[in-house]
């Protein structure tokens, strides 16, 4: 071939100066999908990325690898109990990812308020457990095809920190039931009791204010803990009336087989109704909440939550290498 049929053929695909162009260029839907999660969501672990968009570990931790050369993503690695290898990295949203989330939103980077330096800080914070296991539990639903809507704590605070500051707002929806939306509170086990009911009083508020619910989650370390909150939720006139259900599951961190295990747990008949002993299922909350008179209100999944990536990898496509 002839150096100039070569200069031809090579100059219809962008080249690394050719900037975000590249970028789209090198990146496919899940790619692209995958960066906006991270920027939502601040961080994932690598085995929450893979329960959500990946068959396989080889394959998620070569794609990775192509994505940080790029500048796509970052890293940093924290240990992790039993996780081994590539399974301890958390993953962030890198420079030129930044770049390209912030041009699918018609924002400079600049105006998109990217931060690479306090997005690897995470891995110094106290709270780096509570933000992976609260994480853990929403992308199980994810993977599993259950969330319409996942708003983290930093976007739910702009909507509704004057009432009330959730770990995660979701929409679950199923086959069998309308969507709704509901509230996502992960504790620990760090915080007194009185300290945890007397969040949940903003949720009083939250509906003296809005005229109306949403159910409110609560996950759980044990079951002891879980039973002396029912205990103080009943005994308290703001919080007894209050659409509260709770479920109990380890704390430690997953791999992605756990996280799959842990999507059936809390789609099962696990979710105790406050002030009661049944058990049932999240696709069961709308109609036993609207059966006791507790007025649910419909789904938000716009308004300041518009940018929000929709929980749903797309369908695999040929990778660009």
């Amino acid at each position: 071939m002839s150096a100039a049929k070569t200069t031809a053929s090579a100059s219809r695909y962008p080249g690394p100066s050719d900037g975000i162009a590249y970028l789209y260029f090198r990146t496919t839907p899940r790619d692209r999908w995958l960066l906006a999660m991270l920027a939502e969501h601040r961080l994932l672990t690598a085995a929450q990325i893979q329960a959500l968009c990946f068959t396989g570990t080889r394959t998620m931790n070569m794609r990775l690898a192509q994505l940080r050369q790029l500048g796509l993503v970052d890293r940093f690695r924290s240990l992790a109990g039993a996780l081994q290898d590539g399974q301890c990295y958390r993953y962030v949203l890198g420079p030129r990812g930044a770049v390209l989330v912030a041009a699918a939103q018609d924002l400079a980077p600049k105006e998109f308020g990217y931060d690479h330096a306090k997005l690897m800080r995470q891995g110094a914070r106290a709270d780096l457990r509570h933000t992976i296991g609260a994480r853990d539990a929403l992308v199980a639903l994810a993977a599993r095809g259950r969330l319409a809507a996942w708003w983290d704590e930093y976007r739910c605070l702009p909507v509704w920190g004057d009432l009330v500051r959730p770990d995660a707002y979701g929409v679950y929806e199923a086959d069998v039931t309308e969507p709704f939306g509901f509230f996502y509170e992960y504790d620990t086990g760090s915080e007194r009791l009185p300290q945890l009911t007397a969040k949940t009083r903003g949720y009083a508020r939250y509906a003296a204010a809005y005229g109306g619910h949403r159910p409110i989650l609560f996950h759980l370390p044990d079951p002891e803990r879980e039973q002396a909150l029912h205990r103080q939720l009943v005994a308290d006139p703001d919080t007894r009336r209050l659409p509260i259900v709770t479920v109990t599951a380890t704390l430690a961190e997953r791999s992605p087989a756990q996280i799959v295990e842990l999507g059936s747990h809390l789609d099962g008949h696990v979710w105790q109704i406050v002030g009661t002993s049944v058990r049932c299922r999240l696709t069961d909350l709308p109609a036993h909440f609207q059966k006791s008179g507790i007025a649910l209100l419909d789904p938000a999944t716009a308004d300041l939550g518009a940018r929000s990536p929709v929980p749903r990898a797309p369908r695999m496509t040929t990778v660009k290498t």
